[in-house]
């Protein structure tokens, strides 16, 4: 019976290591994302594996924050959201390792939003921010992912969508 217990556990550790950790050709990551920059906000990052250093993915952002002042008598506030959606590459620096850092560069459209609003019940959209703010634009992001097991990994950024981001990526 010790000797049948002994086998089982080889046979487990040793399965255990085959299966591969990191990034990997052929294989997808999905997993939610929280952000921080202009506001907090959510999104979702995708990517899958091209080649064993290459990534081609996307990602979606949404975040809104408002800014309120109060001058005298008077207040008005102003309301921003943005919406991003993202198609990128990414290289991989380590793959097949538990700590995955990551370039990604990408083409995308994002869409801000700033909305005006004061005491007396004005509001307005903006058309201030609309020179440099919504329209197809290109982003980049600095990332790295740690795999706690071979199918899950906690990941963290900086770049796009927002200025610092954290998810829980799932492979498959």
């Amino acid at each position: 019976m010790k000797k049948l217990a002994a086998v089982l556990l080889l046979v487990m550790v040793v399965a255990g290591m085959a299966m591969a950790e990191g990034f990997e050709k052929g294989k997808t990551l999905i997993g939610p994302t929280i952000g921080w920059g202009w506001g907090m906000g959510f999104g979702a990052a995708g990517e899958y594996g091209v080649t064993d250093k290459i990534g081609v993915g996307g990602e979606f952002a949404y975040s809104s924050f408002t800014e309120k002042y109060d001058v005298w008598d008077y207040w008005y506030e102003w309301k921003y959201t943005l919406i991003g959606v993202l198609g990128a590459g990414a290289y991989h620096f380590t793959p097949g390792k538990k700590f995955d850092p990551y370039v990604k560069l990408g083409l995308g459209f994002f869409n801000w939003d700033a909305e005006y609003k004061d005491q007396y019940g004005t509001t307005s959209s903006s058309l201030y921010l609309a020179g440099y703010s919504s329209g197809v634009g290109y982003a980049g992001q600095l990332g790295a992912r740690y795999f706690f097991s071979p199918t899950m990994a906690g990941r963290a950024a900086l770049g796009f969508p927002f200025v610092f981001s954290a998810g829980l990526d799932f492979k498959f």
